[in-house]
Parts: structure tokens; C-alpha cells; sequence
């Protein structure tokens, strides 16, 4: 197996093992909204009021935890982190913390529009959804595939490309004899 198709193989591992991470933070936000609302939530007004909700509590901070770990100070999600790899410049520099928020905040368009096409399939009714949807939706369906396909075929997806970012196996420090 191509070197950049060994580390497509770990990104991908990597990512998984991340989603524990989100899973968790789901969970936690789930069992505060239970605690204080003592089980009984209210709906929200609508499919933007929901939209902002999910906005604020999942996907921004997801998009943090991922621009933090891989910005200059540790270069790594968890998930990375646990399969030896690295977050840089396409130069092998530490990225910017600018770099790292675009690159996260790329990554997770796709889900942020699978998000809206929920929200907006859960209030539509019997009006169907609006014609609009229909563009968040191919982002949503097709985005994830593109970042595979590209991962997978040349090594780096499309926004690792837009910020100038590599994702490499780290460099394991000699150990002294």
C-alpha cells in the first residue's frame, strides 16, 4: 500500500476514535438539557431556533476541539494522537490557529448541512421540503464522499488543500541508549 493511502487508512481510524470524543460531548450536553430541564425540554420554535441550537452546542464546539488540538500547540486531534499523526503547513510548519479553525470549519460543512436539511425536513409538514433544501443536501451527501474519495486518491483532501495543510505520521523522538 502507497504511503499517503497508509496514512488515508489512519486519518480515517483516527476520525473514528475522534467521534468518540463527539459522541461524548453529545452526551454530556444531552444530560445537562435533562438535568435542568428535569426531562421535559422545550421544542424549539422552529427550524432555525433548532438550526442555532445545534449550531452552538455541537457543531462549533466540535470545530473547536479539532482547531485547538491541531493548532500549533498540539498538532493532533485525540485521534491522531493516538495513531502517530500530525497536523502541519504543507512547508512541515506547526499550522496557524487561523489555518486550523478554516481547515475545521471547512471539514464540517457538509455536516452542518446535513443538520439544516434535518431541521428543516422536521418542521416542513405536510408543505414538503422547501426547493432551497436541496442544495445544503448535495453538500451533505456529496462533501464526505469527496473528502474520501480525494483522501484516499491523492493523500490530502480538498481542505487540507484551501489552507495549505498535510496530515503526516509523526516524527517519533530517538530514544537515548
Amino acid at each position: 500500500m502507497s504511503n499517503h493511502r497508509t496514512i488515508a487508512v489512519r486519518r480515517s481510524l483516527a476520525f473514528v476514535l475522534d467521534w468518540f470524543v463527539v459522541v461524548l460531548w453529545g452526551g454530556v450536553v444531552f444530560g445537562a438539557v435533562t438535568i435542568v430541564t428535569h426531562g421535559n425540554p422545550p421544542a424549539p420554535q422552529g427550524p432555525w431556533t433548532a438550526q442555532a441550537l445545534g449550531l452552538l452546542t455541537m457543531t462549533l464546539p466540535v470545530t473547536l476541539y479539532f482547531a485547538a488540538l491541531e493548532s500549533p500547540r498540539w498538532r493532533a486531534s485525540l485521534g491522531k494522537r493516538a495513531l502517530g499523526l500530525v497536523v502541519s503547513s504543507a512547508t512541515g510548519e506547526r499550522l496557524s490557529l487561523r489555518s486550523a479553525l478554516l481547515r475545521n470549519a471547512a471539514k464540517f460543512v457538509p455536516w452542518e448541512c446535513g443538520h439544516l436539511l434535518a431541521q428543516q425536513a422536521a418542521f416542513s409538514g405536510e408543505e414538503g421540503l422547501p426547493t432551497w433544501v436541496f442544495g445544503p443536501a448535495v453538500i451533505a451527501f456529496v462533501g464526505p464522499v469527496w473528502w474520501l474519495v480525494a483522501l484516499f486518491a491523492t493523500g490530502r483532501t480538498p481542505y487540507d488543500r484551501w489552507v495549505a495543510a498535510s496530515v503526516a505520521a509523526s516524527a517519533r523522538p530517538e530514544r537515548a541508549s
